[in-house]
């Protein structure tokens, strides 16, 4: 059987979503959920405490010892590979009950940002025709199949890597082929992830004609030296005239990405990016923690000692805090724990539905889709993808089993994504007896300033809100054991 990592089916399933938005989450990679408790059968007293948070100082940040980057709720056991194709075939003759969303993958990258643990194709020319005819190619493999043509896509998601590489063309003919390949519902919700460099007014207006309705945008910073030492070309001050422009079509939602934590980002840095976020009035937007992977040139730039290390957590979190007052302050709505949208044309769908119990379609060296509860793979080396797609066969790598858990790890997962959980609501979702095992450790997280109750709900509080993901695992697996040692064997 095929391994693969809960950091692989991270990436594959959400491209650049894995922290949830676009184009630069800082990197997901090279830890495992194994590190946030330990769930070995030890006595349930025991197993509860390994999952307390510390209730000795500020929980923003010092609330556990390690916080986890991986979002909760996937994981499943691969199929052998002489079974793959007949499973596949059998999920794909089944029409798709319930939302779906769609994610195309388009690898390229002009260059490779000092955080970013996504890079995997350098862009050449002539690259963006080859690609699309291949894309397109692969997006037709499926057209009969009630899996694909039966029932409404309710999102689409082209990320990467880099769309906006795509030439004009290319970025209009893509979407037109989604268009016609994928049945979409008539509000979906279609995303073109990019940057501003080399974004300019003809690949804005080819992406608007193919009926891209929103933008998510990766600038993590205006500030023009450390955009420079990550890696990033474009200065604030074209950024800034970039996006003006943008919005200024009027056709769709645009969003931006913004990271903390970066080295030699201060306090005022950080606050001057939001506030220029919101004095641009945009659509919506992502606050996402800056992690330093192995792997990454960041990490060896630290190493090295060139780049001074990374806030630390503590600051971190006291950079989201300072993040969530002047969002709230401004009065945007909170879409999840990241999110924040502006006006009403921001819904964040794609990342609600792909981190939900919905399908996801997958197209593209390295995406990662859900059919029926079953994750799979699509190649992920460029040059096997492109060979599998021009010999007429659908790149699909790897298929996994859903866990029996799958539902409970989804569905907590959720919940804390959208920062808050009534335990009640999840037992009649789940019929499983998931309030009486999760109350004592819930408790002890509001003793810990974690969560605050309000009615039958628990709200996570701004400390809460930073740790959600580590939370989600702890409980997750937390309830996995107690309810499994409760169950006749």
């Amino acid at each position: 059987m095929l391994p693969i990592s809960d950091n692989e089916i991270q990436n594959r399933m959400y491209g650049k979503q894995g922290l949830p938005g676009g184009e630069a989450t800082a990197t997901t990679a090279a830890i495992s959920t194994d590190t946030a408790a330990d769930t070995t059968p030890h006595d349930a007293g025991q197993r509860l405490r390994a999952c307390f948070a510390a209730t000795d100082g500020d929980p923003l940040g010092n609330a556990f010892a390690r916080k986890l980057a991986i979002h909760a709720g996937l994981g499943g056991t691969p199929v052998e590979e002489d079974r793959r194709a007949d499973l596949l075939g059998h999920l794909l003759s089944r029409p798709r009950a319930g939302k779906t969303a769609a994610y195309v993958h388009v690898p390229f990258c002009e260059t490779h940002c000092l955080y970013c643990g996504f890079y995997t194709k350098a862009y050449g020319p002539g690259e963006s025709a080859r690609y699309t005819d291949a894309l397109l190619r692969e997006l037709d493999m499926w057209a009969h199949a009630p899996a694909q043509d039966q029932g409404p896509v309710h999102a689409v998601y082209i990320g990467g890597g880099t769309p906006t590489a795509l030439e004009a063309p290319d970025l209009l003919r893509l979407l037109q082929g989604i268009a016609v390949a994928l049945p979409l519902a008539n509000d979906c919700e279609i995303t073109v992830e990019g940057r501003i460099h080399n974004f300019g007014p003809e690949k804005m207006e080819a992406c608007l004609a193919g009926g891209a309705n929103r933008f998510s945008l990766g600038v993590q910073t205006f500030d023009t030296e450390l955009r420079r030492r990550m890696g990033r070309r474009a200065p604030r001050e074209e950024i800034v005239a970039a996006l003006r422009r943008l919005a200024a079509y009027d056709q769709a939602a645009v969003v931006i990405d913004l990271i903390y934590g970066f080295p030699t980002q201060t306090a005022d840095s950080w606050r001057r990016d939001v506030e220029t976020l919101l004095e641009l009035e945009l659509d919506g937007a992502d606050f996402y923690q800056l992690n330093v992977f192995r792997g990454t040139p960041l990490f060896a730039a630290v190493e090295a000692g060139k780049l001074p290390p990374a806030a630390d957590m503590a600051e971190q979190g006291r950079l989201f805090a300072e993040g969530i007052r002047l969002m709230h302050g401004a009065r945007w709505r909170r879409l999840s724990s990241s999110h924040w949208g502006r006006t009403t044309r921001e819904r964040n769908l794609y990342n609600q539905l792909a981190k939900g119990q919905a399908h996801c379609l997958a197209y593209g060296p390295g995406a990662g889709g859900m059919l029926h509860g079953h994750a799979f793979f699509i190649q992920r080396t460029y040059a096997d993808w492109l060979a599998a797609v021009q010999g007429g066969g659908k790149p699909v790598m790897a298929l996994m089993l859903p866990p029996a858990s799958a539902g409970l790890a989804r569905a907590v997962a959720s919940a804390f994504e959208a920062g808050r959980i009534d335990p009640a609501r999840l037992d009649a979702e789940l019929g499983q007896p998931v309030a009486r095992h999760a109350a004592p450790l819930l408790e002890q997280w509001r003793g810990a300033g974690l969560l605050e109750r309000d009615g039958d709900w628990l709200e996570l509080t701004v400390a809460g809100q930073f740790w959600q993901v580590t939370m989600a695992h702890l409980l997750i697996n937390y309830l996995i054991r107690e309810i499994e040692e409760e169950q006749p064997s």
